[in-house]
């Protein structure tokens, strides 16, 4: 396969990108004369005549996506902890079996060794007790020390299995775990809290069906226009085949897309902004007006536009986190339909006691972002969408309780009707099928994978597509740029996935750090033909 630059040859991503405190970053599009693929390009000089038509370069992809050949064999296999880990022996706790259990503390972990008879998923099972507890699986890898001086295994982290006042020896499964035939190391780690552990049982398991690459390519929203409709269908072209390259950006500035380009010659498919950028209250609303141009820009480069929201509360203590605002989320509840009422008739259902303040002041900050999606819009700028995220997870202020599907379905009820945007692709990232808001308000369903050890997140692909069949399933918040390799080999096919931004990936100076992700990831992904960048999409 080959990966296809068109761009005129006047063009210029970002002039000038200025990070918060930082050192200005000069930014250019790729050359008209052909980069090697490894960030390194001549100069152009001389600007092309207006009407020069785009050029096309072609450049292969250097790298292909390894096969994986798995061999199913039926296998299972218990392990009594105490007999297989050099952890001490405990016998103060009632129902174990065997001659005990071990424990292990915050930091603390357990290793041992699983001999497994061929190359497939397996299933974990991990008999534990124990009190708001978090125990890491994590598979090989050699002993690391990490930032916060606990000694760690560098190897892929499975998810962490959670436990919160489970007083009797309980079983927690976690799916999709690839491991080779022979010998296969597996650590046992604690995140947080004692963990009480009496055996592990390995089996046969699975991991992602090719039955589940499907989705809808009609918008929720009725009335969207043809290019989101359109956009959509691309979408359902690619899912389940090759995974989108996507990019969060320090507001009013491509500083992330530079420094990738810099080392990969490559483009991220989707450029993701935050709509933090329309609040007063945040530190981001002086790039409000750049955020605008870039993301127009982007759009007519035919890239695609994201958009999240790190919604600062309308409170005098603002910020989107729970343990930083005073905002009471729980004041904002009301029996009136006020998705459609006009910012005047919210006014005076406050004025008269009818909704409360909290309520009122919600309003306002969604009708300024929708004055700033309108502006896309006009623009024929379609926008995925992916707003109040990690639903029923906590950590931010609308994170949790009853009314946060209230919350979605009011903003989508208000911006697609009230203010007639045609142009959002809505992307839901609650992370809990408990706070799904339903199939008529959502497109996409999201996960947000703060996994830092080269993990596929199939386990959590799993547990999305098997309760929203129907929606695709993309990756909408990474620490790490996902191996292909690693996707691929637990056919976890992300419909895209969109890396954070700021020293997540760069310095202070726009370079990239290698803090999560290598520079070697980052160059496999982007010239790998399992990814999509931006030269491959054709949105206009």
């Amino acid at each position: 396969m080959k990966k296809r630059i068109k761009l005129a040859l006047t063009a210029v991503l970002t002039g000038s990108l200025l990070l918060s405190g930082c050192s200005k970053i000069e930014y250019e599009a790729p050359p008209a004369e052909s980069s090697t693929g490894t960030g390194t390009s001549a100069v152009i000089n001389e600007p092309a005549p207006a009407e020069t038509e785009p050029v096309d370069y072609s450049i292969p992809d250097k790298y292909q996506v390894k096969e994986v050949n798995i061999n199913e064999e039926a296998f299972s296999q218990t392990l009594q902890l105490e007999d297989v880990c050099t952890n001490t022996l405990h016998t103060n706790l009632m129902g174990y079996e065997g001659d005990g259990f071990i424990q292990i503390d915050t930091d603390e972990y357990a290793e041992f060794t699983v001999h497994v008879p061929s190359t497939q998923y397996y299933k974990l099972t991990l008999y534990m007790c124990a009190f708001d507890t978090g125990v890491n699986v994590i598979i090989g890898g050699n002993k690391v020390m990490s930032e916060g001086g606990f000694e760690t295994f560098d190897g892929v982290s499975k998810g962490v299995i959670y436990a919160d006042n489970v007083l009797a020896f309980t079983p927690f499964s976690i799916e999709g775990i690839y491991l080779k035939k022979g010998d296969n190391k597996i650590v046992l780690q604690s995140v947080g809290g004692a963990a009480y552990m009496d055996m592990v049982k390995i089996e046969n398991g699975r991991s992602v069906s090719n039955g589940f690459y499907t989705m809808s390519n009609s918008p929720a929203n009725p009335d969207a226009d043809i290019k989101t409709i359109k956009i959509m269908g691309m979408l359902s072209d690619f899912y389940g085949k090759q995974t989108l390259t996507g990019q969060k950006v320090t507001p009013g500035t491509n500083a992330e897309i530079a420094a990738i380009y810099e080392q990969t010659g490559r483009l991220p498919a989707i450029r993701q902004g935050d709509l933090s950028c329309t609040q007063s209250k945040s530190p981001d609303f002086d790039a409000r007006d750049k955020e605008l141009e870039l993301a127009k820009d982007w759009s007519d480069r035919g890239g695609l536009v994201a958009y999240g929201w790190n919604w600062y509360a309308p409170s005098d203590t603002s910020h989107y986190l729970s343990v930083v605002t005073d905002f009471d989320f729980s004041a904002v509840s009301t029996n009136i339909d006020i998705s459609e009422a006009s910012l005047d008739t919210v006014e005076a259902l406050y004025g008269s006691g009818d909704i409360s303040r909290e309520c009122y002041r919600l309003i306002q900050d969604m009708d300024e972002a929708a004055a700033f999606l309108k502006e896309l819009q006009e623009s024929g700028v379609t926008v995925l969408f992916s707003p109040l995220p990690d639903g029923g997870k906590g950590g931010y202020w609308w994170s949790i309780g009853e009314n946060y599907q209230w919350l979605w379905r009011t903003l989508f009820n208000r911006f697609s009707k009230l203010h007639g945007l045609t142009n959002l692709i809505w992307v839901w990232s609650g992370g809990s099928e408990q706070y799904f808001p339903g199939d008529q308000y959502v497109d996409i369903v999201g996960e947000n994978i703060y996994n830092t050890t080269g993990d596929s997140g199939n386990g959590r692909f799993m547990g999305t597509i098997y309760y929203k069949s129907s929606k695709a399933a993309a990756m909408t918040h990474c620490l790490t740029v996902p191996d292909p390799d690693v996707l691929a080999q637990d056919n976890a096919l992300w419909l895209w996935f969109s890396l954070d931004r700021g020293d997540c990936i760069i310095d202070s100076e726009g370079k990239l750090t290698g803090k999560y992700t290598s520079n070697e990831t980052l160059d496999r992904a982007y010239n790998s033909e399992g990814m999509v960048t931006l030269d491959e999409l054709s949105v206009r």
